[in-house]
């Protein structure tokens, strides 16, 4: 079986499921204005990516939400739009890497201190070695 079989087995299996829906079904299974995609795959027997990713499917899934939005079952699909401007969203991005920035600086400081202390307890550690390899014994 190749790929476009399995993509027309597919959404044959979406056709059969769409005709078998109810409209108290559909609303048991709105999730953020729209169908639970989850649900959707558990019902039809099928990946999440067949939803995505098959062009049958994918526009009978917007055709379906569509025509459940025209009857009322679904609510009215929410655009995204912010309510600030371009200009203040690229502020409050900026804002937001300067306090990233500030905060790994800070991070880094202190990495580089505990770093510090760590090659001055290295060095401390190899000239004992050094002596101990050299006398067989351990400095008091």
């Amino acid at each position: 079986m190749n790929g476009q079989d399995k993509g027309a087995e597919h959404f044959e299996a979406f056709q059969r499921w769409v005709a078998d829906l109810s409209d108290a079904d559909a609303k048991s299974m709105i999730r953020g204005g729209q169908l639970n995609r989850a649900e959707i795959c558990k019902a039809v027997g099928c990946a999440r990516s067949v939803l995505r990713q098959n062009p049958r499917v994918k526009q009978a899934l917007g055709e379906l939400e569509d025509g459940l939005r025209a009857r009322g079952v679904l609510p009215e699909a929410q655009t995204q739009s912010t309510d600030l401007p371009l200009r203040a969203v690229g502020q409050l991005q900026q804002a937001t890497d300067r306090e990233r920035l500030r905060q790994l600086e800070v991070e880094n400081v202190a990495l580089r201190a505990a770093m510090s202390e760590l090659r001055k307890r290295l060095r401390r550690w190899e000239a004992l070695e050094g002596h101990l390899a050299a006398t067989g014994r351990l400095p008091r």
